[in-house]
């Protein structure tokens, strides 16, 4: 049986781009796919440097299965001889409602699925439409890191309301229109949305009108930082995804109400998830937070305790139960 100490992991990628690289260096971590680098103390190499003496110093290939990475699926296969025992392992890191504006068939992503030893998701939604035998992984949190993050140096503005963009679904719309009803009652109250990027946004000409503060793009550390000064966390994608930032807001300690599409809304946040749409029981909910009282206090409670779902111990041990999975179907 192979153990976290020694489970020698490569992630493959098309080329080590800054974005990557940030995300590499970054303190804190975010919670994510590369990840798993830390968890597992592994290497990370772009393709264009693998041989097959490397592939094969390793145990595990990790790939992402998008469609700009799926080729170096291929690639890899046809690298190991038939006797390697190096798996590898396809992640789908997309929401299945996006596959669609890939512009592949979808017997050609179940092909590049079929050529790995193993394959999972992030979520449970998603994971149904892979292949049957797929597992349901979300991405590791260092969960012990992220509770130590202080906000003596902070400002938190009782005023002050985040939300979180999305921009592969690229919708503000309706949460936009929940808030301004939550102002009626609370007219000081200010909104803040984050990570907003216009590539897909049909009411990009509107967007500074909707909002009081269009964050600009931050760091991760920083984004941090800055959403602990809110209020809340208003997460309202209506797409089913696993959700990084509400496992991070549950460490942190920030309120958060949203869509119970996101896993870890409804894991973490059961009592402040609703249907994206379900704007009264939405209102509602924001408005017993910004009331406080013993009702948050609960609600925190729990969520600091469901978080451990996502941390490190929890993740290895999901990760390497497909390993040996895959190990005994090889």
């Amino acid at each position: 049986m192979i153990t976290l100490s020694k489970l020698k992991y490569c992630h493959v990628v098309q080329r080590i781009t800054p974005q990557i690289q940030r995300a590499l260096e970054e303190v804190p971590r975010r919670a994510g796919m590369f990840n798993w680098l830390f968890l597992f103390k592994g290497s990370i190499m772009p393709v264009n440097t693998i041989t097959p003496e490397i592939l094969e110093e390793f145990d595990v290939i990790q790939i992402n299965m998008a469609p700009v990475d799926q080729p170096m699926i291929h690639k890899v296969r046809k690298m190991l001889p038939k006797s390697s025992s190096t798996l590898i392992i396809g992640n789908n890191d997309y929401t299945c409602e996006s596959w669609e504006l890939w512009g592949v068939t979808p017997q050609y992503y179940e092909h590049a699925q079929d050529i790995c030893d193993a394959v999972f998701g992030t979520e449970p939604y998603q994971v149904s439409f892979l292949r049957d035998d797929a597992f349901v992984i979300p991405h590791p949190c260092w969960t012990k890191m992220m509770k130590h993050i202080g906000t003596d140096d902070l400002d938190i503005d009782r005023f002050k309301v985040g939300y979180n963009f999305h921009w592969w679904e690229a919708k503000s719309y309706s949460a936009n229109i929940i808030l301004d009803k939550l102002k009626v009652k609370y007219p000081k109250l200010i909104t803040r949305m984050y990570g907003y990027n216009p590539v897909h946004d049909k009411m990009k000409q509107w967007q500074k009108v909707m909002w009081d503060v269009i964050e600009d793009p931050l760091s991760y550390p920083g984004f941090i930082r800055s959403i602990m000064t809110n209020r809340f966390l208003f997460e309202n994608c209506s797409y089913h995804t696993y959700g990084r930032t509400s496992v991070d807001t549950a460490c942190l300690g920030v309120p958060t109400v949203g869509s119970n599409r996101i896993w870890s809304m409804r894991h973490c946040f059961p009592n402040m998830s609703f249907d994206p749409f379900d704007a009264k029981s939405i209102l509602e909910c924001m408005d017993k937070i910004l009331q406080g009282g013993s009702w948050l206090d609960e609600q925190m409670e729990y969520a600091s305790e469901a978080v451990e779902f996502f941390n490190y111990e929890k993740s290895e041990e999901r990760y390497m139960s497909m390993v040996e999975y895959a190990r005994s179907n090889k």
